[in-house]
């Protein structure tokens, strides 16, 4: 029973990084030992792999319970246990995905920092004005740990040390989705690419929504309509998400447990330090303080991006020292990208005077066309009342003039019925939308930072990612609802507030 319980707490400090959740079986704190693994085909005992040609004293140590910052890389890699691998063919990997993931729990908080594939910067002892992804082509991990080193080192003046590295085999992270049951995400637009255009195949409608197995990786990875940019807070917003999923946080089974290890430890590999007790011991501590506090995960962007004079020719993305500053500020301590402290009790807002305009200016009536798709949804929707903005900005663009209806299922099978309405800003790759569904407690309500009571004493739950609000949500006795910011949060704090407070029934 030991062993199995050790084996339930490894998973759970394996999905921090998988999904930057802190579900971690305590049991297994004082249990330590290097995990076994198995050869799928033979059966027989093997090692764990390690990423090649990455020296332990490139990695730094770091006190059990302390802060760390692990470099988490995506590849195409295969496996050494798969089929290709054993026939013998030539591995060439390629990554597309750099993110680094910063666990603190003496701030109880977790900050997630993508940073762009297209990105121009200096590969030492290789090119300069270069993207960051070749760093992996040409040196792999060690190369791409040398290269974000570098990047931070040479903006602030300060070492940039790195207590981790993961490689992430693509496979693996579907295999490790599916196993969890997959991940429910709050898409903000329809993505489709049909089979042949010569861009990866993808159709996913909007609306929140369980991802699994490739819809997760098409959609984690896609970028075919808009950038990197969106790509990587794409990726943030999917790990973010998936640390609420009551499956991640708490594992069904011990079974379950073992089998995702297994997986986990077939498809990612690590640096040699990784598997070792005292840093096991260290991360089974940092995960249990996350745990046990009011942890929030932080979604940090780099500002100040410029493309090139003719992006249609030339993909790289420029930045300068002082917007690296601030990320790695905002990064590293959540200098300007801390969310508010949480309140228990809701706030007020000012009424108004009777008849008297909203203050917030930017705002335009939009009732007319709201109760247009009002008339043609509501026969639809059954016992799902239709709410819609009776407000929006002055840019807002609705895409379809009738939403998205749909059903899914909860964690425990229900079918619910929903329905999403898209609304573009008016900039490329923004759009901010309001959901509706008969689940009322679904994993992405958990933990409002803040409740705002309106004059009509609706209660408002504020979600924020930083200073800016990422979402508006409430509840009525027959559902959830909530106002989804785009994925740059250009819908400013007061305006998104206005929104949520407008919706509205066709009848009212």
């Amino acid at each position: 029973m030991g062993a199995a319980v050790l084996a339930k707490a490894f998973a759970g400090v394996f999905l921090i990084f998988l999904s930057t959740g802190a579900g971690v079986a305590i049991a297994g704190y004082l249990m330590i030992a290097p995990p076994k693994i198995f050869d799928p085909g033979t059966g027989q005992e093997v090692d764990p792999e390690t990423i090649p040609n990455l020296p332990e004293e490139e990695v730094e140590p770091v006190e059990p319970g302390g802060p760390r910052t692990l470099l988490v890389l995506g590849s195409d890699r295969r496996s050494k246990y798969s089929k290709d691998a054993k026939l013998g063919q030539r591995e060439n990997p390629h990554s597309d995905t750099i993110v680094l993931v910063r666990l603190d729990p003496k701030r109880h908080r977790v900050a997630v920092l993508s940073l762009p594939r297209d990105l121009a910067v200096t590969i030492p002892d290789y090119a300069d004005n270069t993207k960051i992804n070749q760093a992996y082509d040409e040196g792999g991990a060690r190369l791409t740990l040398n290269t974000v080193q570098h990047f931070f080192e040479t903006a602030t003046n300060k070492p940039f040390k790195i207590n981790g590295v993961i490689d992430v085999n693509f496979d693996g992270f579907q295999r490790a989705v599916n196993h969890v049951g997959g991940v429910y995400v709050d898409v903000d637009r329809k993505y489709y690419n049909p089979e042949g255009t010569g861009y990866a195949s993808i159709d996913i409608g909007a609306g929140y929504q369980r991802l699994v197995g490739s819809d997760a990786l098409d959609y984690v990875r896609y970028r075919h309509t808009d950038s990197d940019l969106f790509r990587g807070a794409r990726q943030q917003d999917f790990l973010r998400q998936a640390s609420s999923q009551r499956s991640v946080r708490d594992l069904k089974s011990v079974d379950e447990a073992e089998e995702l290890l297994g997986i986990l430890l077939e498809y990612f590999r690590f640096d040699k330090k990784f598997l070792s007790r005292r840093n096991l011991a260290g991360m089974l501590k940092t995960a249990v303080n996350l745990a046990m506090s009011d942890t929030v995960v932080n979604q940090v962007a780099l500002t100040g991006i410029t493309e090139s004079e003719d992006p249609t020719v030339d993909t790289r993305l420029y930045i300068g020292p002082e917007s690296t500053q601030k990320a790695y500020d905002a990064f590293m301590t959540g200098e300007g990208a801390q969310n508010p402290e949480r309140e228990e009790e809701p706030q007020k807002a000012p009424k108004r005077k009777k008849g008297k305009a909203s203050a917030v200016s930017g705002m335009v009536d939009a009732r007319r066309a709201g109760e247009d798709m009002a008339v043609m949804a509501e026969p639809r929707l059954k016992k799902l009342p239709f709410y819609f903005p009776g407000k929006v900005t002055n840019r807002s663009q609705y895409v379809n003039e009738t939403p998205r209806i749909y059903s899914l299922r909860d964690e425990d099978g229900n079918l619910h019925r929903a329905y999403r309405i898209v609304s573009a800003v008016g900039e490329s790759g923004e759009y901010w939308g309001v959901q509706g569904l008969t689940w009322r407690n679904p994993p992405i309500l958990e933990n409002p930072d803040r409740i705002r009571k309106t004059a009509s004493g609706r209660e408002l739950m504020l979600f924020y990612d930083g200073s800016k609000i990422r979402m508006v949500a409430w509840r009525t006795p027959r559902g959830a609802y909530w106002v989804s910011n785009t994925i740059g949060r250009k819908v400013s704090n007061a305006r998104m507030i206005e929104i949520a407070a407008s919706l509205r029934r066709l009848k009212q």
